[in-house]
């Protein structure tokens, strides 16, 4: 059986502090959480506009960035390590980040990538 899950994080700026955010985002908070033992790789997204969030029934995603993790192994083991080390200062969080909005979940493959034939 795959192990293997994606964590993926929500996530917005405060106000006004958007350039440090993505500096803190890519240059100290990745690398740390990287450092687990059980994290894979890493990568952000930054929300695209699209016509179709502007249709009837569209919205714009409350969200303004991604990141998507990749885990290997027990993902509450892991996530145990990174509450470790953010309470012992191996992972410093910013007050850029926007604590209140912030939204994560892990996702499980129902079955392989399904590619255009």
């Amino acid at each position: 059986m795959d192990d293997h899950t994606l964590y993926l994080v929500f996530s917005n700026p405060v106000e006004g502090k958007e350039r440090e955010f993505n500096a803190w985002y890519d240059t100290v908070h990745v690398p740390e959480v990287l450092a687990t033992p059980g994290m894979l790789w890493a990568q952000r997204y930054v929300v695209r506009e699209a016509e179709i969030n502007r249709a009837v029934g569209g919205a714009t995603p409350a969200h303004r960035y991604l990141l998507v993790y990749e885990m290997e192994g027990d993902v509450d083991a892991i996530m145990a390590k990174v509450r470790e080390a953010v309470a012992s200062g191996g992972i410093v969080m910013s007050d850029t980040l926007d604590l209140g909005n912030v939204s994560m979940s892990f996702w499980t493959a129902l079955g392989p990538k399904v590619r255009p034939e």
